[in-house]
């Protein structure tokens, strides 16, 4: 990368002007989503009355988009961040906010009860309550003999 300077009559090149366009790039070829590829989420994970309680930010998805699914204890959640309408009309210098698909499995420290997962989306951030499958507590059953059936 070179540093145009008008009052300069060779343009001037550091090593640190090389790695500013190392990152940069680096940088621009992780945000970037393209097929086999997928956008990094973050999720916050509570602990409540025996379930999980996850929320993680999905902004500018809607419900409809979401795909939410559970296998024993994995629990994976996929769609689409929709590219802003500027971009058809524009082109960006910069951009932070996610875009692609997206897709992340986790692994569950416990069996869940999938008829009671519950999922809400509300402005943006989706929250998703993962009840703990009850186990119930042994039984002790009563064995009888012939003799005492008499």
């Amino acid at each position: 990368m070179m540093r145009f300077d008008p009052l300069s009559s060779r343009p001037s090149f550091t090593a640190l002007d090389a790695l500013r366009g190392i990152q940069a790039e680096f940088e621009r070829l992780l945000s970037e989503s393209g097929p086999g590829r997928s956008t990094p989420m973050a999720f916050a994970l509570y602990r409540r009355d025996g379930a999980l309680l996850l929320r993680t930010p999905l902004p500018g998805v809607e419900a409809k988009d979401i795909a939410l699914e559970i296998d024993g204890n994995v629990l994976t959640l996929s769609g689409q961040f929709l590219e802003v309408p500027e971009a058809a009309t524009a082109r960006a210098r910069h951009v932070e906010r996610p875009r692609g698909r997206f897709s992340r499995a986790l692994h569950l420290p416990f069996e869940v009860d999938a008829a009671r997962v519950q999922a809400k989306l509300d402005r943006g951030v989706l929250e998703i309550e993962v009840p703990r499958l009850e186990k119930h507590p042994p039984v002790k059953i009563q064995v009888l003999s012939q003799a005492s059936r008499n």
